[in-house]
């Protein structure tokens, strides 16, 4: 969020600063009464050869070493210490091999007492800004020196500084990657309405922003400040990152769009999978409109549900249970079209037909299983080899998200098919199917605390096993009592189940308010 400072307001103030190493003979003053000001908005770059005091002021300003001569004052910084307002790149990123780049990133905010989750999520927006959220799961030795410097810049932006101050940001690195670190440098003080000085040796990097100062062993000079033509605004840098689908930069998809993983988040998605199971049943049987028709229909709601919910700036559960019963109504209907055919046995009673068009492939439930589920791994593998995160409440990308939903509309589809085989030809029935499938699910819960088992694994076995016991409950809720169903009918059916998801959206949508306001 941008702030509201204006650009005469004044951050910073050297008077005639100075640092000095050492005494008598052979001290070694670094600085030498370096007087200046760095005012909101500025874009400085300090020039000179290594070992001309570059770094040494840099500290001065950041509140890192005292002046031994002169003063540092940061007026325009009024929380004590000024230091809590002042993001420091140095030019090694120093980022603790133990910790992934998400944790590195919130570390700043979270030794400061923010809690975990807070941190975490701010983590991930400024992972975002500089176009590392993809690099959120990684460890930093699995990082190239570029990739490094951006986590760096991310670590910086936690703190949401007013003041950045960049340390040879670019120190190493190869032209291109080097411009891509001022970009994004740039980019994310503009977007934290932060001033911004670097120090650098690079003549192209140092033309990058309006003012230039030069130092030269230890005494500081202040050039012209490079004026904007006509008076106008100064260009801001590029975006951050491609333009995604929906005209949206990476940054902007970092506020949490997917609804943290609880007991309620449970309840709501198996409640979402029963009734797109027997709102699928209700169009394509009950009301006959038959398998492919239905498809097509419910498969067009399924893309404007998706679309309302890819456009969000944020979790809104009217917009993300919607497109999870939408993927589950098509994926019962594209599995019925998948698995059965116009045989008698699929057939409502006193119908001849499976409605208008094709009246199913009958490939039968081995065989639709193993298509979807090879259809699930391919999705899998194709996720991994993007570099996205896994778990849920880590997706901030748009790639991410639209990985995400495609793994769940398969999921749903073999989950049905799954459901369907238990219920109908494993012998099981409806109550039994629900039993071993919530059996199955308390030994996911179980093996939650065991350490060697990753718990996103469980969480995505988890997430296609509530859609069998969605479609088993489904079936027994609207199948008739000879077939061991408790005959509720279709429409009745998801009528009680549409109230109870719309009562638990609501619930979500008015809490999430109050943890806002």
């Amino acid at each position: 969020m941008r702030r509201t400072t204006t650009a005469d307001t004044l951050l910073l103030r050297c008077r005639g600063a100075a640092r000095t190493y050492g005494d008598g003979p052979t001290a070694v003053a670094a600085v030498n009464g370096a007087t200046c000001q760095v005012h909101a908005g500025d874009r400085i770059a300090i020039t000179g050869p290594s070992g001309s005091g570059k770094s040494t002021l840099l500290h001065l300003m950041a509140d890192l070493v005292r002046p031994t001569a002169g003063e540092v004052s940061w007026p325009g910084l009024p929380r004590v210490p000024a230091r809590q307002q002042i993001g420091v790149v140095l030019q090694g990123p120093a980022l603790v091999p133990t910790l992934n780049v998400a944790e590195n990133a919130a570390l700043p905010l979270v030794t400061a007492g923010v809690p975990r989750e807070r941190a975490h999520l701010r983590a991930l927006h400024c992972l975002a800004m500089v176009e590392a959220a993809e690099l959120a799961h990684k460890m930093p030795a699995e990082l190239t020196g570029g990739q490094a410097r951006h986590v760096a810049i991310a670590r910086t932006l936690a703190t949401s500084p007013r003041l950045i101050l960049a340390d040879e940001p670019t120190e190493d690195l190869d032209g291109v990657a080097g411009r891509r670190i001022i970009d994004v440098l740039v980019a994310a003080a503009d977007q934290e309405g932060a001033a911004l000085v670097v120090t650098t040796r690079d003549p192209a990097v140092a033309e990058r922003l309006r003012e230039r100062w030069a130092m030269c062993e230890g005494r500081l000079h202040l050039l012209a400040r490079t004026p904007s033509p006509s008076g106008a605004a100064p260009p801001r840098a590029p975006a951050l990152g491609p333009p995604e689908a929906d005209g949206a930069s990476t940054a902007e998809y970092v506020v949490r769009k997917l609804p943290e993983v609880t007991l309620a988040f449970w309840i709501m998605k198996i409640a979402a999978t029963t009734l797109g199971e027997t709102a699928g049943d209700l169009f394509a049987q009950t009301l006959r409109l038959g398998y492919f028709l239905t498809t097509i229909a419910l498969f067009l709601m399924f893309v404007v549900t998706l679309l309302v919910q890819l456009r969000a700036k944020r979790y809104n559960p009217f917009f993300y249970w919607p497109v999870i019963v939408s993927t589950s109504m098509v994926g019962t209907t594209v599995s019925d079209f998948m698995n059965r055919d116009a045989s008698s046995q699929y057939l409502a009673k006193g119908a001849t037909t499976l409605g208008w068009g094709p009246q199913g492939l009958g490939l039968g439930y081995p065989a639709g299983a193993a298509i979807l589920v090879s259809l699930l791994i391919a999705i899998f593998v194709a996720w991994k080899f993007t570099g996205q995160t896994f778990v849920i409440r880590d997706i901030v990308t748009f790639r991410g998200e639209a990985l995400f939903w495609s793994a769940i509309l398969v999921s749903n589809t073999l989950g049905t098919s799954m459901g369907d085989f238990l219920s109908d030809s494993s012998g099981l029935g409806y109550a039994g199917s629900a039993l071993l499938i919530t059996g199955v699910l308390l030994v996911l819960v179980a093996l939650i605390r065991v350490p060697r088992v990753p718990n996103v694994v469980l969480f995505w076995i988890a997430f296609v096993l509530t859609r069998p016991l969605g479609a088993t409950a489904g079936d027994f809720l609207t199948k008739p009592t000879a077939k061991g169903g408790l005959d509720l009918g279709t429409a009745g059916s998801s009528a009680v189940l549409l109230a109870v998801l719309f009562a638990f959206m609501a619930y979500g949508h008015f809490r999430d308010r109050a943890s806002r306001s």
